[in-house]
């Protein structure tokens, strides 16, 4: 091999996958880490649950690749740029629609993970009014510094979180195996039909895919189509494998766990090991930050070029200043929507996102996103350009 190709082999493989992770840290928040959604989603419908996360992964890594394909085609590394390019001719129309589900993105992630740190730190005896301020004030220093450091937080937490979800889950997985074989060999159901258990397979992966706001913010690295592809490939078996683990280890506790506000808690709890519960507590705060992280910069992302910061003041030439004020705005503002509560806005604000992202963001990439990537694709073949040549 070549010093050229094995440098574009290398580049491949650090770019798709570190994107990877931040789509892993991102995916895995407030919901993800206490067992709501996959209870919610998955495990309520009974023996299903076994395959229904993979059907919700597939069409996730499938728009998101797509979604990465058309930003580095266009280089379009913020969301309002990149949904302008997935729905070009028509974005003066679709603009203004994917800036309210972005603010709806925004709204939700960023209210779920301060008021969710905020209540986990209130637990370990610091004033919830306090624990607002520390939360929010981690969200800016960590947010104001540029994509380089975010994408090393969330990687971090990426990490983490494998490890000790990895840890968790095979304990839980070994205990409640007994009960996981006789609901899968009788096929027992908790509700509603197979038809609605894909339903809300699809909504799932629906309002996971406005975390793709998140992720074209920090894919200035991705540069061929060959790195979409990788990131494809990896983002897909970790969040596919940890979300499948999880759900199966909760279907081992069911359907008692069923009522269970924190499942992921509860079989910790029950598995008699005290060092599970400082173990959790560190997986669900840092679970709420890295979300909260990588939301926050879409916004700092998406309203940190605009002209006008110049125009405000010379000081805001400073992108430091500039991105730790948009930070400040958005943390501001979202701490005190966090204030009506965690419950309230997950229940009311993910169910009706993800049902508007399905048919507004979902669809569109996997439809509209690959025919505009494979007439690019014809186009550059006539052209005689080649990816890989040209950012090995």
């Amino acid at each position: 091999m070549s010093d050229n190709k094995a440098a574009a082999t290398k580049t491949t493989l650090s770019a798709g996958f570190i994107i990877a992770m931040a789509w892993f840290a991102t995916h895995c928040g407030a919901g993800f880490a206490t067992g709501n959604q996959e209870v919610n989603y998955f495990v309520k419908f009974g023996w299903v649950a076994v395959f229904l996360p993979v059907i919700s992964m597939i069409l996730l890594a499938w728009g998101h690749r797509n979604a990465l394909v058309i930003a580095k085609d266009n280089n379009a590394h913020d969301y309002k740029s990149y949904t302008n390019a997935l729905f070009h001719p028509y974005e003066k129309i679709m603009g203004p629609v994917m800036e309210i589900l972005f603010l709806a993105f925004l709204g939700t992630g960023v209210c779920t993970s301060i008021a969710g740190a905020a209540s986990l730190l209130e637990t370990w005896g610091i004033t919830y009014g306090l624990a607002l301020v520390i939360v929010g004030a981690v969200l800016l220093f960590l947010t104001a510094f540029g994509s380089s450091l975010v994408i090393k937080v969330l990687n971090f937490k990426a990490y983490f979180i494998i490890v000790s979800l990895a840890l968790v889950t095979i304990l839980g997985i070994k205990a409640g195996f007994p009960n996981i074989s006789h609901l899968v060999s009788t096929k027992a159901n908790f509700g509603p039909g197979f038809g609605a258990a894909l339903w809300s397979a699809i909504i799932y992966a629906g309002f996971q895919s406005v975390t793709i706001f998140a992720l074209v913010s920090l894919s200035e690295s991705i540069k061929t189509t060959k790195e979409c592809n990788t990131f494809f490939g990896v983002g897909l078996v970790v969040n596919g494998l940890m979300l499948l683990a999880v759900v199966i280890m909760l279907l081992g506790y069911a359907p008692a766990i069923l009522k269970e506000t924190l499942p992921v808690y509860s079989v910790s709890m029950g598995l008699g090991l005290p060092w599970l519960k400082i173990l959790y507590s560190l997986v669900l705060f840092i679970a709420l930050l890295g979300t909260g992280i990588s939301v926050v910069f879409a916004a700092v992302a998406r309203f940190e070029k605009l002209d006008f910061w110049e125009r405000a003041s010379d000081a805001f030439k400073d992108m430091r200043l500039r991105r730790g004020t948009i930070s400040l705005i958005t943390i501001v503002i979202c701490t005190c929507i966090s204030v009506v509560g965690l419950t309230n806005i997950v229940v009311k604000g993910y169910g009706t996102l993800g049902y508007f992202a399905i048919f507004l963001l979902l669809i569109p990439e996997i439809v509209i996103g690959g025919i505009k990537i494979r007439k690019a694709a014809e186009l550059r073949q006539q052209q005689g350009i080649d990816e890989e040549a040209n950012n090995a």
